[in-house]
């Protein structure tokens, strides 16, 4: 099976080992990847546990679970990824349909810290689309 992440591996050589828990994302990106395929196969734990620690009160779950609960999640386009030292910045746009509504983008630079060797998502902000 081709990972939900767009990334023209297999679930099991790449976001598999890390939703699992065998493995630990090796960057930014990885972890943005792999968040990206817990939302589409509804693994909210994954999505709360590679939440910053610092940042874990200020998420806002219910909104977060109710998204994932109610859409399907169709495509990742990761558009840059850099990281130096600790911190890592991923803009990407994830495409997504909910209910019966046509497929929606959701365009976003999320920030990740590493810490103790493993990458934890910050925090994102929205990019909104252009105007009309």
């Amino acid at each position: 099976m081709q990972c939900p992440c767009c990334s023209a591996k297999s679930f099991e050589t790449c976001c598999g080992p890390l939703l699992a828990g065998d493995e630990a994302a090796a960057s930014a990106e990885a972890l943005m990847r792999s968040r990206y395929t817990a939302y589409a196969q509804r693994d909210f734990e994954y999505i709360l546990n590679t939440t910053d620690p610092q940042r874990r009160l200020d998420f806002d779950h219910a909104a977060s679970r109710e998204w994932m609960d109610g859409s399907t999640f169709t495509g990742l386009e990761i558009l840059k990824s850099s990281e130096e030292g600790n911190k890592g910045v991923v803009e990407f746009k994830a495409r997504f349909r909910t209910g019966d509504k046509a497929e929606e983008t959701h365009h976003e630079l999320s920030r990740f810290r590493k810490q103790g060797g493993v990458w934890y998502f910050r925090e994102g902000k929205v990019i909104p689309p252009p105007p009309a």
